[in-house]
């Protein structure tokens, strides 16, 4: 079976105008941009925005490679993507105020396309700042209560 190509910044942008998820999350012929986030070492990640309203207009999009897109020798199932999705549709299930939206998934593109969180700041980054997280610990409760015991 022959493997699909890999997303680039501007393929990417073709995908998300072609997808269903397009005309719920964006205006019709709304300019889009894209933004490769190059956080991870796994999977291919884009930030779809629109390019009137980045903040509050945009889609991540995931996709999973048959190898870690950063070290191509390493090679990784492709099958992954599918698992998260599953997870993150049970997660969302019985902890949603904690999971990001799930929009869609393409299971011949290795595709996920997932709630943006841009609007928060990665904890990481705030703990570097001396940011208190207060609710952290219940919060983390909650989520690993209900998706444990439901699951």
């Amino acid at each position: 079976m022959e493997q699909p190509q890999p997303l680039t910044e501007q393929t990417v942008l073709d995908y998300v105008r072609q997808s269903p998820v397009y005309s719920s999350l964006f205006a019709e012929e709304e300019p889009l941009q894209s933004t490769q986030i190059a956080e991870g070492n796994v999977n291919l990640l884009f930030r779809v925005s629109s390019a009137r309203d980045p903040l509050h207009k945009s889609v991540i999009v995931k996709q999973a490679l048959p190898y870690a897109w950063r070290y191509p020798d390493f090679k990784m199932p492709v099958d992954r993507s599918r698992i998260e999705y599953e997870m993150l549709e049970i997660e969302g299930r019985y902890c949603p105020e904690q999971t990001p939206k799930v929009y869609a998934y393409d299971s011949e593109r290795h595709i996920l396309l997932i709630e943006d969180l841009n609007r928060h700041l990665v904890m990481r980054e705030g703990l570097m700042q001396q940011k208190r997280y207060p609710l952290v610990a219940q919060h983390l409760g909650t989520f690993m209560a209900r998706t444990l015991f439901y699951t």
